[in-house]
């Protein structure tokens, strides 16, 4: 009776094995599969310490490449900082570390006196500490108001103004208000200017009145205390 195809294929096959080169081939393979299997275990480690190292190298590339343009923007920063130092004094004087009331009134008064202009008057809502000086790691800009009632044409009156703005000082103007007045022989043009005098002042120190007072209390100057300082 002739046999069936499988057990055809199952006597080759046991015919195969019985062969030592056949015994020794498969002890072969799983010599090799278990030599893969533990050295991929073993270098496991080693292949996790080289990705960890080439990460922190990139990462350290990067870094060094940040500090190189820190660097080269401090280098550049330098230059510009002795480029300009010699100017740095007019940035004091535009917004000082003191409110500088007096100097401000000052300039205000000259101005007014070369455009042929009378001040009736100088109301300021409050007088700031000038014996605090502003530190770089406490300073806050502020910035005190005061009215100027002048007298005049009203071209000189605007060229007051311009010049106002146009002064080393910085002085922010806020408002002008006109009004026509008349004397016994001619008629007057009155200007109620409000400026702003910034500056600087320590962000600790108190002030000098309280912000609820400084909006009803106000403080006349005389002109003779500017001819007199």
């Amino acid at each position: 009776m002739p046999k069936s195809r499988q057990e055809q294929i199952q006597n080759v096959l046991f015919d195969f094995y019985r062969n030592p080169v056949a015994r020794v081939s498969m002890e072969l393979i799983f010599s090799i599969v278990a030599v893969i299997f533990f050295a991929i275990f073993a270098i496991r480690p080693t292949l996790q310490t080289m990705s960890e190292l080439v990460k922190e190298i990139k990462d350290k590339q990067i870094l060094d490449e940040q500090l190189d343009q820190k660097i080269a923007s401090l280098n550049t920063a330098q230059s510009q900082y002795q480029k300009f130092n010699s100017q740095f004094y007019l940035l004091d004087e535009a917004i000082p570390k003191t409110a500088r009331l007096v100097e401000g009134l000052k300039i205000v008064e000259k101005i007014a006196s070369e455009n042929d202009l009378v001040i009736q008057g100088i109301t300021i809502s409050a007088v700031p500490d000038e014996l605090s000086v502003a530190t770089a790691d406490k300073a806050k800009r502020d910035s005190l108001t005061f009215n100027v009632d002048v007298v005049g044409d009203y071209l000189k009156i605007r060229q007051f103004i311009n010049d106002l703005m146009n002064s080393r000082r910085m002085m922010i103007i806020d408002q002008v208000n006109f009004s026509l007045g008349s004397s016994r022989y001619q008629e007057n043009l009155t200007a109620l200017v409000r400026i702003n005098l910034p500056y600087y002042r320590n962000e600790t120190a108190a002030d000098t009145i309280a912000p609820a007072e400084a909006v009803s209390k106000t403080t006349t100057v005389d002109e003779t205390i500017l001819d007199e300082q």
